[in-house]
């Protein structure tokens, strides 16, 4: 923003009213006495597992990342490099193709194949083919998507805008439904399990693990704002970068029927971006963070006004200070960050009361909508991987706003990030998290020397952000916490930490680990319900302008035919070779889908788009929307019984978000060279459960390895081990005898 925050500077005095106070048309203090509650019932709601459920063990998903660096990557010292054009490569980029009608059909013909009965299969085949007739609808609606796509430069692609909406028109909470999240690994320098007697440090652990990741998050703004973030590459192929400006200062802003984007910032986009409608741009530059510490929200500036970002040192004793007021103000605030977990056309309108209210409530509005990022400090202790996964997911929900990236960070250091989605994906939100777990893992280890917080050098400014609210609209936080209350109940949540093996060992025997794990998945669901369920991977298609994700339909003819014969006997002479080589041409299936699905050549996005022409045209009584969108088999195959995506990172120990349909699993996955996380996620109603998956997932990978085991070339290799002769076999009692001479 181009002006200070609303409220007064803070003295070090404690203050004199509550953090949020009524209006005084409210009238009575009887529904704010009951919001008290709300902090002790946030922290309990973490603890929350249906006993009807069977819980599995948990192993640790903690560990030392390798974070080595060059002084030239050293992010501290990269003022004075060189330019190099972080958005150079945008107009160099192709535009998102629109793949062969006939091809798509094939091709979406297959993939229903798996799923249908054979009376179910030939009614799709004959939709199909009518619709593929010459001269008729399908053709009809190709050349007028293909139209669309030459309509440049109005739009960067033909998807977005589509793609756009697809989120924004969405009235569902996005808490656990849409925004998904990352868990940082443990940093070893500030460690409570390795250091479980240094009380100094369980004092200022919290704040000075944010301070280092925030300050790592600040240095990579600076970089993305002097445009001298190198360009994503792939095989030295150039990545769209239109996200990026997205990362900082971008809020999703509640409206009754469509929400909107928002981004701060001064940056201006160029060439073939410029007429992107994905976001609206205000021409300011915030230098501010918003902390939330039980409930309440303060204003921190974190980057001077020449540039110049704090040190870690002012960053952690601004957080201390936050700490400080909010326990002295002796007052639990109406939570109002839950009311983004609400539906989002209750909180629109109730976002609209708290503006029509005071004039002062649109302007404290303002300043969170343009904070660089929530800084999120929890009094939550979350001691194993599944608690720390659901503090990430959701939390007690009242110390968060979910329309706005969140670093959160509890009180033992455990720390991590949930993401507003609509803005972008995981492709962009994983180099920053990188960027700041290496800041904080190369620099924790000199503030972990300083025993307490040093003096402050006053240079950090901390403002309270005070909401005048009347009955009216903390009933409304009410009904959204008693409706985010039920959501976490409803949501169930496991993790496993897999250390059997990893991608090493899938990769030393020629399979493709992203494809080895998504048949795992496939393997785990058949095992459970005796039958494939729709499966939805995520493939980047950031090698095109403003290209964002195509769906990997993971079910195929070859993965069915691997999930069945794995039922049989593995050492049967009938089924074990077959096994094996069942599984090479699932995960071969795989990998040419994912191939596919990158170049743009999937299946979802071209139908979504010649879906949505139809459904105009209907709508201007030009032609009826064609039968092979109207099949039960088209919502069938992309009702995701499994949505899955996979995140690689060495600097992340889990990544995960909510199921996309009610009878089905949410899983995010990460594959290392030895080890395999899975973040498993689900609705407790129909006898799903998130750690019985997780069970059945495992076996799986342990079936899959020994069909791997149990391959010819392997069992008639020699085994490398020592040899060793029985202690009573003749040839030792010989060997003895022959000893006996030299005595």
């Amino acid at each position: 923003m181009s002006s200070p925050p609303p409220n007064h500077k803070l003295s070090t005095s404690p203050p004199k009213s509550p953090v949020t106070s009524r209006s005084p048309s409210s009238g009575g203090e009887g529904l704010r006495s009951k919001l008290r509650f709300w902090e002790h019932i946030g922290i309990e709601l973490l603890n929350f597992v249906p006993k009807s459920i069977p819980r599995i063990e948990v192993r640790s998903v903690f560990g030392w990342t390798d974070v080595t660096t060059n002084p030239e990557e050293d992010l501290e010292f990269q003022e004075d490099l060189k330019k190099s054009s972080t958005f150079s490569k945008q107009n160099q980029l192709p535009r998102l193709p629109i793949p062969d009608l006939k091809k798509t059909c094939e091709k979406y013909l297959r993939t229903l194949e798996p799923l249908l009965n054979e009376k179910e299969f030939e009614y799709s085949k004959s939709c199909v083919e009518e619709f593929l007739k010459e001269g008729g609808v399908g053709e009809i609606l190709q050349r007028e998507l293909q139209e669309r796509d030459k309509e440049e430069p109005i739009r960067p692609s033909w998807l977005e805008g589509w793609w756009d909406d697809s989120y924004l028109y969405g009235r569902d909470a996005i808490s656990i439904n849409v925004n998904y999240f990352f868990v940082f690994e443990e940093d070893p320098n500030l460690s409570l399990k390795k250091n479980p007697d240094d009380e100094e440090l369980s004092k200022v652990i919290q704040s000075r693990r944010a301070a280092l990741l925030l300050r790592g998050a600040l240095l990579f703004k600076r970089l993305l704002d002097k445009e001298s973030l190198e360009p994503d590459a792939e095989r030295n192929n150039p990545l769209d970068m239109s996200q990026y400006p997205r990362v900082f200062c971008a809020t999703r802003i509640p409206e009754e029927e469509r929400d909107r984007l928002v981004t701060y910032t001064r940056f201006k986009p160029e060439g073939g971006s410029l007429n992107s409608k994905t976001t609206e741009y205000v021409d300011t530059d915030p230098k501010h963070v918003v902390v939330m510490f039980r409930n309440q929200f303060y204003s921190v500036q974190v980057i001077a006004e020449d540039g110049k970002v704090s040190s870690t040192a002012d960053i952690e004793q601004s957080f201390e200070e936050v700490k400080r007021l909010v326990r002295l103000t002796g007052d639990v605030c109406p939570p109002i960050g839950v009311l983004t977990a609400w539906k989002r056309k209750e909180w629109a309108q109730t976002r609209k009361k708290i503006i029509e209210l005071d004039s002062s409530n649109e302007k404290v509005l303002e300043v969170i909508q343009s904070a660089l990022v929530i800084v999120c400090l929890d009094d939550s202790t979350p001691q194993t991987a599944e608690e720390t996964s659901r503090v990430m997911l959701h939390g007690p929900g009242t110390n968060r706003w979910f329309d706005k990236h969140n670093l959160i960070v509890c009180a033992n250091g455990n720390a991590g990030m949930t993401f507003e989605h609509a803005v972008g994906d995981g492709t962009s939100t994983l180099r920053l998290a990188d960027d700041m777990f290496k800041y904080c893992a190369k620099y924790g280890s000199q503030a972990s020397k300083i025993a307490s917080p040093p003096p402050r050098s006053h240079k950090v400014s901390v403002d309270r952000l005070s909401f005048r609210l009347n009955s009216k609209i903390e009933d409304d936080i009410e009904t959204a916490y008693e409706h985010f209350r039920s959501s976490i109940a409803l949501n169930d949540t496991a993790t496993l930490n897999f250390e059997r093996y990893g991608g090493q060992f899938m990769k030393d025997n020629n399979m493709s680990p992203d494809a080895y794990v998504q048949i795992a998945l496939q393997l785990a669901y058949y095992k459970l319900f005796g039958e494939p369920g729709a499966t939805y991977e995520s493939a980047s298609t950031k090698q095109f302008l403003h290209g964002r994700t195509e769906t990997v339909r993971a079910v195929s003819n070859e993965s069915v035919a691997f999930c069945k014969e794995a039922q049989a006997p593995l050492l049967a002479r009938t089924h074990g070779k077959d096994q094996l080589k069942l599984l090479r041409d699932a995960c071969n299936s795989h990998t040419s889908y994912m191939r596919e699905a990158k170049e743009g050549r999937g299946v979802d996005r071209h139908l979504f788009g010649l879906r949505l022409l139809a459904e105009c045209a209907q709508s201007q009584d030009k032609f009826p929307v064609p039968k092979i969108f109207t099949d039960p088999a088209y919502s069938k195959s992309s009702h995701w019984k499994l949505s899955t995506s996979h995140c690689g990172s060495l600097s992340l120990a889990l990544f995960g978000f909510g199921p996309v349909v009610l009878d089905g699993f949410g899983i995010g996955y990460m594959i290392k060279n030895n080890t395999i996380s899975f973040n498993i996620t689900c609705k407790l109603q129909g006898g799903f459960s998130a750690p019985l998956f997780a069970a059945s997932l495992e076996q799986s990978l342990l079936h899959m390895q020994a069909i791997t085991l149990a391959s010819p070339d392997k069992l008639s290799q020699p085994s490398n081990s020592l040899h060793f002769t029985h202690p009573t076999s003749t040839a030792e009692f010989h060997y003895v005898k022959h000893l006996q001479h030299y005595y």
